[in-house]
């Protein structure tokens, strides 16, 4: 009985560490990464007011920028954003008390969005241009209602889980139109849209691509599917599309959409990459470069999706969401890493085609509740704009621009969060241009430093992004090779990291009217030898150097 006993438990250990071996397949990290992932990082009581009240001691360092040649260049609309499907037809999202673990893409429908609210509009607006993806899960599952003007269809055919009816898909493109967005729209290409022989039926895409095309709707991207990879867990396990038939999929997706909107640019599906796993039980799942060496030159652009944590609401996480998770450098560069994987296998498959990150949000599964809506979230949310846009992509979709824990504006209320507030800086002082910095002193890496010629005046002008990451102490930091210029800070702060209020310069950002922004305005600063300013812990500026 003991030897049985023994034998057992032997076995189990093999199995488990053959589970974990398997799951951990091109990962990048091992398992003893994967447990602390389940774990609240130190610190766990961070100090609430230390953006405003400053540290209690500091560290120094020295920053220089090469601006004799851009590194890379993104697009006009690289701070992009989406509205979920399940949004805009009312489908399966995440229910919004986030007190227990959903599957799939959500248990509770989601209301339908109000695409007609002047508030709403003020806010997109001021982040043109942009692209608007529709897209997410639900996109599916959806069928598309273009025959009558109700709300809802009469009947759904087999296989399909929700609509999108004319008048949801007319109420998109008003918005677009109205607020100088691109619509990037995915296509279904889940069950649904499967012939018997697991062949795309491309029937109801050529109705909604037809309708389209009449009505001069601003549709700039089809992209078919989303998140193929990962349809064993949002569709179950039957529902997994192979790539040698995505592949025949892509085909006739792309001469559909060249026929009915020829304008028009085409996508294939983005990848779900996970923290730490990258794609999901890669070693039966893998999807990426086995999709671009089969379709690479069917598309104009390259796309994946990355969240760099998980929410309470998701029912297995290889990095829980928590206040001091990504306040480390290491989980912040770990987009870096999968951006740098997209670029080796989009320059084998698709050379010269542009990377987007088509789709990311503060904490995966709705976000997460206190955390992906507050100003603390911030500081990750800048900090991949400042990463991916070095690492050469052209675009970044923020989910969403409203709804869930992970949207940029409340959208109950139409506040803004500070990462409406982040984006609409960004947009205002980073341009596309991206220069390479260099940064000394003996805690360097806590700050986090990006660098792009300034937006609408890309001559000589340079805007430089730097984020203290410490938790107590200020960053003393001074900018090489300014001299004798003046300057501008636009310095970020908040009376409560954990909370809904964001400052520039002292002062709470908040809308005058339903139609009227606030004034961004810089501290202007004169000139001297060696500027220098002062970042408070957990706190971020925009310093702006004009032309000399």
């Amino acid at each position: 009985m003991k030897r049985f006993l023994l034998g057992t438990i032997l076995f189990l250990i093999v199995l488990l560490a053959a589970v974990l071996t398997l799951g951990l397949w091109n990962a990048n990290g091992n398992l003893l990464d994967f447990i602390a992932g389940q774990i609240e990082p130190e610190p766990k009581n961070l100090q609430r007011d230390i953006s405003v009240k400053g540290g209690t001691s500091s560290y120094t360092v020295n920053v220089s920028v090469d601006t004799s040649k851009a590194i890379a260049q993104t697009s006009p609309e690289y701070l992009s954003f989406a509205i979920d499907m399940s949004q805009v037809n009312g489908g399966k999202w995440w229910n919004p008390q986030a007190q227990q673990t959903e599957m799939g893409s959500g248990t509770v429908n989601a209301p339908i969005f109000d695409f007609n609210r002047p508030k709403l509009d003020t806010l997109a607006r001021a982040l043109a241009p942009a692209y608007l993806r529709i897209g997410g899960s639900e996109s599916d599952k959806a069928y598309y209602d273009l025959k009558t003007d109700s709300a809802f269809a009469t009947t759904i055919p087999a296989k399909y889980q929700s609509e999108m009816t004319r008048k949801e898909w007319d109420a998109v493109n008003a918005f677009a139109k109205r607020n100088n967005l691109q619509i990037v729209f995915t296509l279904n290409a889940g069950p649904g849209s499967r012939n018997g022989d697991g062949s795309w039926n491309s029937a109801n895409a050529a109705e909604l691509m037809a309708y389209t095309a009449r009505q001069d709707y601003p549709v700039a991207v089809w992209e078919l599917g989303n998140e193929l990879n990962i349809f064993w867990f949002v569709h179950g396990l039957g529902a997994q599309v192979s790539l040698d038939q995505y592949a025949q999929d892509l085909r006739a997706a792309r001469s559909l959409a060249n026929q009915s909107t020829p304008a028009a640019r085409f996508a294939g599906q983005g990848s779900a990459f996970w923290p730490l796993l990258g794609e999901p039980l890669s070693f039966l799942y893998g999807y990426m470069p086995g999709y671009l060496a089969r379709s690479g030159a069917l598309v104009d652009h390259v796309s994946w999706h990355y969240y760099p944590q998980q929410s309470r609401r998701g029912p297995i996480a290889s990095r829980r969401a928590y206040p001091s998770r990504l306040l480390d450098p290491k989980n912040l560069d770990e987009a870096g890493y999968w951006a740098d994987k997209l670029k080796q296998w989009r320059d084998q498959y698709a050379p010269g085609k542009p990377i987007w990150l088509g789709e990311t949000g503060n904490a995966q599964f709705g976000g997460e509740p206190g955390l992906s809506d507050a100003y603390l979230g911030g500081l990750w949310w800048l900090d991949e704009l400042g990463l991916l846009a070095r690492k050469d992509h052209a675009v970044v979709v923020r989910q969403t621009l409203s709804g869930s824990d992970y949207g940029m504006i409340d959208d109950q209320t139409l506040e803004p969060r500070p990462d409406y507030w982040n984006s609409l800086l960004w947009k205002r002082l980073m341009g596309t241009r991206v220069y390479a910095t260099q940064k000394s002193g003996e805690q360097s890496g806590k700050l986090r430093v990006y660098a792009h010629a300034t937006a609408n005046d890309e001559s000589n002008s340079v805007t430089i992004l730097a984020t203290n990451l410490d938790d107590k102490r200020d960053a003393m930091v001074s900018f090489s090779g300014f001299g004798n210029r003046n300057y501008q800070v636009y310095a970020m702060n908040a009376p409560d990291i954990l909370g809904t209020m964001v400052q520039l310069n002292g002062r709470e950002l908040r809308l005058v009217n339903d139609q009227t922004l606030p004034d961004l305005q810089g501290v202007s600063h004169d000139a001297s030898a060696t500027p220098t300013i002062t970042i408070h812990p957990l706190s971020y500026s925009f310093v702006v150097f004009p032309n000399k």
